[in-house]
């Protein structure tokens, strides 16, 4: 038995609370986006450019390049604030949940561990006097491998996502079980998802929706989330799609 911390420190950023967009996620939707991948109340959809076809696809970039690639502060708003860029090596995968207990999905979940990629990250906070964990957030993170392996991290995430769409996971009070669901954003880059994360038991979850897009440029994956702010990490997404198509790979 784990403590209610340790249970889900896998998903700490993820389950930190956003300014939420009164969305459900799509709750059973999957598939091509439909309405639901909509980012402003279904008017218009975040989009992005791709580059397969006219990138070199075994291109890779350094931890710095991909710093240089952040979205600005000012792309997440007004007097936003953000953290020190953080470089290193991606060097796990099984991200956005306790997958431990679903034997479905040892499998994808092993391979995911196994990828490697320089990487760069870093948090924004659209208000400039946020100072605590429920305050409206979104973290990026850019990740480069050679095109077609970063495609298979994407096909890696829909499988561990539809192969464990319940988890319970014990904590020293009570088990809490985590409802993973994902959907394609076929106007996202090259290839892109949207995860949907709800836990729910113990007495401090309520199942609210928890929102990240994975998505990949060429070889660079970009990995948004604004907590439960679905506009929010969707239009984030876009942003930060599109400006790695602009500076790493120089699409117009």
């Amino acid at each position: 038995m784990r403590g209610r911390g340790t249970a889900c420190a896998a998903v700490l950023l993820v389950l930190l609370a956003g300014c939420g967009d009164g969305g459900d996620g799509g709750s059973g939707a999957r598939g091509d986006g439909g309405s639901g991948a909509r980012g402003d109340g279904g008017n218009k959809r975040p989009s992005a450019s791709g580059v397969d076809g006219t990138a070199d696809p075994a291109k890779v970039f350094t931890d710095t390049e991909l710093g240089a690639a952040l979205l600005p502060v000012e792309a997440v708003g007004k007097g936003a604030k953000a953290s020190e860029v953080s470089l290193g090596l991606f060097d796990q995968g099984s991200g956005g949940g306790d997958w431990s207990t679903c034997a479905a999905g040892r499998d994808a979940r092993g391979e995911l561990w196994r990828m490697r990629g320089a990487s760069a990250e870093r948090t924004f906070r659209p208000d400039p006097a946020a100072v605590g964990e429920d305050d409206p957030f979104v973290h990026e993170r850019l990740v480069s491998m050679p095109a077609g392996r970063a495609g298979r991290y994407l096909e890696l995430r829909r499988e561990l996502h539809e192969a464990c769409g319940r988890v319970t996971v014990d904590t020293d009070a009570a088990p809490v079980e985590e409802h993973h669901e994902v959907r394609s954003l076929p106007d996202l880059g090259d290839e892109a998802v949207l995860e949907t994360t709800r836990t729910t038991g113990g007495d401090e979850y309520d199942g609210s929706a928890h929102y990240e897009v994975e998505l990949r440029v060429g070889g660079v994956l970009v990995i948004v989330g604004a907590g439960t702010d679905r506009a929010l990490t969707l239009s984030s997404a876009a942003e930060a799609a599109q400006r790695v198509g602009t500076d790493l790979y120089g699409a117009s």
